[in-house]
């Protein structure tokens, strides 16, 4: 069974009043992940990214604690990446280009619209196709791992299936 593709929210266009300037803090590293840093900005920049794709249900989440689970998902998330790395698992740029299509197509717009409206939202091609890379790796590893742990036998569907029918399994011989 294939995945319909990765999960990528594309932000909606909205008219924003222009922001004031805002001071910024200095870039610093949060986390290492054996060696490789994860930055206050690419904390902050996903914490946006969840607030901007959750809405009002975000506004009750104290800041502090979106702030520490956006963290953890990200060392999470770098670990697995390391991990499909170090397997080998690789993905073509084909992958990345249906990837892109489908995010367009699910959002009903053009590849030319999606672009557009990933740029309004401050969000480079690059990062964004960065993103989908690092989506369809983890979905990878994910199904690698299931598939080597997941057994299930026939007798096993079997019994599931008499039972979904309402009838009793038949004794085993």
């Amino acid at each position: 069974i294939m995945p319909a593709g990765p999960s990528v929210a594309v932000p909606a266009p909205a008219a924003r009043p222009a922001a004031p300037p805002v001071q910024r803090a200095a870039e610093y590293i949060v986390a290492l992940v054996n060696s490789e840093p994860i930055t206050n900005t690419q904390v902050q920049k996903r914490v946006q990214r969840v607030l901007d794709e959750a809405g009002p249900q975000a506004a009750g989440v104290p800041r502090d604690v979106l702030t520490r689970d956006v963290l953890e998902q990200l060392i999470s998330e770098r670990a697995q990446l390391q991990l499909a790395k170090e397997q080998g698992m690789r993905l073509d740029s084909m992958a990345v280009e249906q990837a892109e299509q489908t995010v367009a197509r699910q959002n009903e717009l053009s590849l030319t619209a999606l672009y557009q409206r990933l740029s309004e939202a401050g969000i480079s091609r690059d990062e964004f196709r960065n993103n989908i890379r690092d989506q369809l790796m983890l979905t990878r590893l994910r199904e690698r791992e299931l598939d080597s742990r997941v057994r299930v036998s026939e007798r096993e569907i079997d019994d599931f299936l008499a039972e979904q029918r309402g009838t009793r399994p038949r004794a085993a011989a």
